[in-house]
């Protein structure tokens, strides 16, 4: 035996190498499983290693197949968390309010009334600061 037949039997199966691409025919069993891997909720990435093909053969061939798998477990997961929050299940009805409807617990501050003040951008020597404010302190 030569050292790349060795190396190759010492791989796993997720590992070896399958067929490239340019002679990748589509195949329905594949598709079932890149679907089902979607449904699980793997990244696309995760989804191509587990299925033992290539992120292109993925791309090109099955990702109809794995777009449908993920729009599957979106919609069995947002059916449960919308029954569960009918349900009465409060931290799943706020997420749910907060995400979807948009509302929030952000607090807003307004300030309401006159601004009877004038505020100047022009420096106050020492003496016109004593004159303006500390000499009327002294009056009263």
């Amino acid at each position: 035996m030569d050292d790349e037949t060795k190396e190759l039997e010492v791989l796993p199966p997720v590992l070896k190498e399958r067929p490239h691409s340019v002679s990748h025919v589509r195949d329905e069993d594949l598709a079932s499983q890149v679907r089902d891997l979607g449904r699980l909720g793997l990244s696309k990435g995760n989804a191509s290693v587990a299925a033992r093909i290539s992120p292109y053969v993925l791309d090109k061939y099955y990702l109809e197949d794995y777009l449908e798998g993920v729009a599957s477990m979106q919609r069995g997961l947002a059916s449960v968390a919308i029954a569960e929050a009918m349900n009465g299940n409060t931290p799943i009805l706020l997420h749910l309010l907060k995400t979807k409807l948009g509302w929030s617990e952000q607090q807003v501050i307004e300030h309401v009334g006159e601004i009877r003040a004038v505020v100047s951008s022009k420096p106050m020597s020492k003496d016109e600061f004593v004159q303006k404010y500390l000499s009327k302190d002294e009056d009263t």
